[in-house]
């Protein structure tokens, strides 16, 4: 782990490296929740790096009760296979802007993911109702998009808000747009219990709510729509959607009866497409592929392949056919050790 050395009467970070990455900056709680975070280096790249503050593996010398250790392995593995069985969907469901998860380990008593370091354009959601009608339109569809490849593999992000889409400015000087952090995602099968059900309650669904309160209701993808609509409704005028005051969140208004107050700034088919997408009952909300189309995005036919088996290099075609046939680049893997950076060392080695 770090050290604090002392020079001149101050503490000075001493880099560390953790499973062959090296951390040369103190990492940060800002934000954080659960975690610390930061940027790590490995193979000549920058990544980012979330440290968990919880779970903790116990460590081998720890003077504890042999129940008490027992315990404390089985809910560390139940969480370790819960999140690296929502990243493995992640990683295999083909969308070209989510920010994957790459590398998911513990080392010592600590867990730790890796991702992909995206650099944000520096332009706030706020701002992009600015922008041009076509550029707007292009925010929309990407979102909807990689929403729609997500629930192809049953995952529900959980936390869609702005703070967890980047933007990013093209070559061309278009945005597009980046879903990062899955942390407090799951996948629809395997509901966390009501009181781990973590996000930001502004974007919540009414669903949401009512499984907090232990309602018998089941949270599909369709939940990250409700939280889609919200956010288009940001992109489209700079402001969420308004509603009945007395309530803490749009999802409780409509939750009893009331009615999201959509802009009039807002053109008439998008103002349509947000009220439908911020339907009280998830039966009645369009899931985000019908979103897509109804943005007039048409959700490509995906051809079918045959993986082959893993040659004696270790290589194989990955699940989401990242790597196409006879690429050199297979995509990433996930291998019984969790998730890994399927990149090469320097000089191809």
């Amino acid at each position: 782990m770090a050290e604090m050395k002392m020079s001149g009467g101050k503490n000075k970070f001493a880099p560390y490296d953790v499973n062959g990455y090296t951390i040369s900056e103190p990492l940060t709680a800002n934000n954080a929740g659960n975690c610390t975070w930061g940027y790590a280096e490995k193979y000549n790249k920058r990544f980012f790096i979330k440290q968990f503050i919880n779970p903790k593996f116990p460590a081998p010398d720890a003077d504890m009760y042999k129940e008490t250790r027992a315990r404390m392995v089985a809910e560390c593995e139940k969480w370790y296979n819960t999140h690296a069985k929502v990243y493995k969907a992640v990683l295999e469901c083909g969308g070209s802007n989510i920010i994957y998860p790459q590398d998911f380990f513990l080392a010592r008593n600590t867990y730790y993911l890796v991702t992909e370091k995206v650099n944000s354009c520096g332009v706030k959601f706020t701002e992009i109702y600015k922008s041009s009608d076509v550029q707007k339109q292009v925010i929309l569809k990407i979102l909807a998009y990689e929403l729609s490849r997500l629930a192809s593999k049953n995952v529900i992000h959980s936390d869609l808000k702005p703070e967890n889409l980047i933007l990013k400015e093209t070559a061309a000087g278009f945005f597009t747009v980046k879903i990062i952090d899955f942390d407090a995602g799951f996948l629809e099968e395997e509901p966390p219990e009501p009181d781990d059900l973590t996000g930001d309650q502004v974007y919540f669904s009414p669903e949401m709510l009512l499984y907090m309160s232990e309602e018998d209701v089941t949270i599909t993808p369709k939940s990250d729509v409700f939280a889609l609509g919200i956010i288009f409704h940001m992109i489209l005028c700079g402001k969420n959607p308004g509603y009945d005051g007395g309530y803490d969140c749009l999802g409780q208004a409509v939750l009893n009866g009331g009615e999201p107050e959509i802009s009039a700034d807002i053109p008439c088919e998008l103002r349509s497409l947000i009220s439908d997408m911020l339907r009280a009952d998830a039966k009645e909300r369009p899931d985000a592929a019908e979103v897509f189309c109804r943005l007039g995005g048409k959700i490509p036919v995906k051809k079918e392949t045959v993986s082959g088996s893993a040659s004696s290099s270790g290589k194989a075609h990955s699940a989401s056919g990242t790597g196409g046939e006879g690429s050199a680049d297979p995509g990433p893997k996930v291998t019984s050790g969790g998730l890994v950076i399927n990149m090469k060392k320097n000089g191809g080695k």
